[in-house]
């Protein structure tokens, strides 16, 4: 499947007519319907928010309703282009980062200026201000707030960290990270491995990004150049790619098995204490803190390369937008600034567990913010302002991640060198991407 939006349109119209045609019904005038990927009636932190959020606009509003509808995460952006182009798009939509450029360029989202951005008061508007803030702004039109704001860093286990002697906070190049690793790989009386430490997670399905990804941006500052083609074939990127498959092929701190492991795989692994490190998410630190304990998952950022403390995480998040083809286009709005005002932003950090949207909410919880259960909030926050970096919008990079994860694959499994794996992902990247 192409990547190009104009594309993807005709590729998946079929699909959204026989998935969406059945069940789409014109919107009541007090009901809008949502595509998320969250289900409020779920258990996980950010599911409950979502849940309390929606029944707070609910009584604020008498009459309003806001339906929503679950949708696969890495599925749901694709469909949506392809639903407005049916006439079946849904009143607000979660978009991926990957894919936002995309659907700014599509027209499938209403400018939030003129539904309420516009009326803020002052001061408003440098509430919100920001990267994120920056990346949904176009032409003078805003067409999205973030929520569910992320930014990919490190999980690690503090009780074994605080076991074996080993400080979090003194892991800022990537030959202490391995030597760390070493140290919490544990090996039964046999020499089997029982215990690896750092686990990775290289399927191509729903990828978040892996270590190679900071090691390039550190050292190149970004994985794209100005026209949009692939940087990974480089220096840095071999590298980076080799700093990574060697966890497994030389360190032996990782398992070979990761090369088919999803993230879900990864968190599960973590959970079950057969991995002490691994990549990971700000968004879901909550979620497995509630699992297992609040005092065996921490959350730091990744080793720095060239004397630099740390290397860029990726942020990412989900652009929330009003549907341009809304038929309660105002209600949508309304929803939409109200699920990223001070309210629903203290109710998505003390109950979903998420960094804050608005600078003025750390202010107003300070009790919640000084528990160090939820110092990983301030790491993501700092690794935000001092590491961090958002794929461009400018040109599609939808796929990156996974050719990524496929040239990692295809250096521990089909013997190809660093080099020319990624230039294999380089080519292919081009390719999807129409360059």
């Amino acid at each position: 499947m192409k990547r190009h939006w104009t594309v993807k349109f005709a590729l998946l119209a079929g699909l959204a007519a026989a998935v969406l045609g059945a069940g789409a019904t014109e919107a009541s005038a007090q009901t809008i319907r949502m595509w998320t990927f969250l289900n409020p009636a779920g258990n996980a932190p950010r599911e409950k928010a979502l849940a309390e959020i929606i029944s707070a606009f609910e009584k604020a509003n008498p009459g309003a309703k806001v339906a929503v509808e679950p949708q696969v995460w890495d599925q749901m952006t694709p469909k949506f282009l392809a639903a407005t182009q049916q006439g079946t798009a849904p009143d607000v939509m979660w978009v991926i980062t990957d894919l936002l450029g995309d659907t700014i360029k599509s027209g499938s989202l209403a400018d939030l200026n003129k539904l309420f951005v516009d009326k803020w008061p002052a001061g408003q508007k440098k509430d919100n201000a920001g990267a994120y803030w920056d990346l949904c702004s176009v032409d003078g039109r805003q067409y999205c707030m973030f929520q569910s704001r992320n930014y990919i860093g490190l999980y690690y286990r503090p009780d074994l960290f605080k076991e074996a002697g080993i400080d979090a906070a003194k892991l800022t190049t990537w030959p202490a990270f391995i030597e760390a690793a070493k140290k919490l790989t544990v090996k039964d009386a046999n020499g089997a491995v029982t215990r690896y430490g750092f686990g990775q997670a290289w399927s191509e399905s729903q990828p978040d990004p892996q270590i190679v990804i900071p090691y390039i941006l550190a050292k190149q500052g970004n994985l794209f150049d100005e026209k949009g083609h692939a940087r990974f074939a480089t220096p840095a990127g071999i590298e980076g790619l080799t700093l990574q498959t060697e966890m497994v092929t030389k360190h032996e701190v990782t398992p070979k098995l990761v090369t088919g492991w999803t993230v879900d795989d990864l968190y599960e692994q973590f959970s079950a204490g057969r991995v002490a490190m691994i990549t990971g998410a700000s968004v879901r630190v909550s979620t497995l803190q509630a699992r297992m304990g609040k005092d065996k998952v921490g959350f730091m950022l990744f080793p720095g390369v060239d004397g630099k403390p740390n290397s860029p995480g990726v942020m990412a998040g989900w652009a929330v937008g009003v549907s341009s083809k809304s038929k309660n286009i105002d209600l949508a709005g309304k929803f939409v600034e109200f699920m990223g005002g001070p309210e629903a932003d203290k109710i998505w950090v003390g109950v979903g567990g998420q960094t804050p949207g608005l600078a003025s909410t750390a202010g107003t919880m300070p009790a919640f913010f000084a528990d160090p259960a939820n110092a990983y909030l301030a790491v993501a926050g700092k690794g935000a302002s001092t590491a961090g970096w958002l794929a461009p919008i400018a040109f599609s990079v939808d796929g990156y991640r996974q050719l990524l994860n496929k040239a990692a694959q295809d250096v521990v499994v089909n013997g190809m060198t660093p080099k020319a794996a990624l230039e294999r992902a380089e080519r292919e990247f081009q390719r999807r991407n129409n360059r």
